[in-house]
């Protein structure tokens, strides 16, 4: 059990720091002009699809764990698509159009509410328990220290970030569906087959939609650093990052997957400040600890799979 959670939370740490550094840098990129925020998700989502479907057929079966989703889960991993690739990525990328890359983390990190709230309606049939709420609480303190805290540039092109928290916030009520009503799914697939199919009925859900938008691009006038942005969201922040959270979903809890996205804003602030777009003050340092020992406590209730 111990083994599980150490790689659970390993897997959550590495995933959560590739995407507090993929706000700042989704943000320049956006601010090009050269695409919009739900043409770069179509992109993430097709590279993806190709990325899983090579390796599914240049890898052997026992490196991947590949398998068949039978015929009567594919209505189920479709409607996991629709909310936890095209629901998540698309919504998020959208708000980060309208508002701060702090913020937008920041707001990405409000999923263990959602969670909490959706797990005690599925499983436990009660409110959880008090240290559970108390870490969960925690936490909300130290992301809304982060809003309230860290100094942003007025030159970031932000035109409406109501607007803007607001679709990251809906992001990542679709996020928290996903981790608590589809673990049962997960548990019978290995993370490397459901993501394939997750991202590859994504892929055919969205591309009809966005195929004009996408052809529009003017690709050459993207400069290297909008190419490594693109490349940095599509393989790490999305391939990497959402195999990531495939796997810690069969080795930790919904609550403790929602909890560490409290690491994003404050992997978001610091990469910020290094490029000059926000400062790290005492506040930040003060919002870090609330954060840890926030998931230290949900960690603390228990770390149990639960299945359907």
């Amino acid at each position: 059990m111990k083994k599980k959670i150490i790689v659970g939370l390993s897997a959550l740490l590495v995933a959560n720091i590739i995407w507090g550094v993929m706000a700042p840098l989704l943000k320049e990129l956006l601010n090009t002009g050269v695409m919009s925020g739900m043409t770069v998700s179509v992109v993430r989502m097709i590279s993806c699809t190709i990325l899983f479907w090579v390796l599914a057929w240049i890898l052997p079966k026992r490196i991947t764990g590949d398998q068949p989703i039978v015929m009567k889960d594919m209505p189920l991993v479709l409607v996991g698509s629709l909310l936890f690739i095209v629901g998540t990525q698309s919504l998020s990328n959208m708000g980060a159009e309208y508002t701060y890359p702090v913020d937008a983390a920041v707001c990405c990190s409000t999923t263990p509410i959602f969670t909490l709230i959706l797990g005690a309606i599925s499983y436990h049939k009660k409110f959880p328990p008090f240290l559970k709420i108390l870490g969960v609480l925690m936490g909300l303190a130290g992301v809304l220290i982060f809003i309230f805290a860290t100094a942003e540039n007025p030159e970031m092109h932000v035109t409406n970030p109501l607007l803007g928290d607001t679709l990251c916030v809906l992001s990542q009520v679709c996020g928290a569906i996903y981790l608590v009503f589809f673990i049962g799914l997960v548990s019978r697939y290995s993370c490397f087959a459901l993501m394939k199919w997750l991202y590859t009925l994504s892929t055919i859900c969205v591309l009809p939609f966005t195929y004009g938008d996408l052809v529009a691009v003017p690709w050459t006038e993207l400069t290297g650093k909008a190419w490594f942005a693109l490349a940095y969201i599509s393989i790490l922040g999305s391939f990497v990052g959402y195999l990531l959270i495939a796997l810690a979903q069969k080795n930790v809890t919904p609550t403790v997957i929602a909890m560490c996205n409290y690491i994003q804003p404050i992997t978001a602030a610091i990469y910020a400040a290094i490029l000059g777009l926000a400062v790290i003050t005492h506040e930040n340092v003060i919002a870090t600890l609330l954060i840890f020992v926030g998931v230290w406590l949900v960690n603390k209730q228990g770390n149990e799979l639960k299945t359907e």
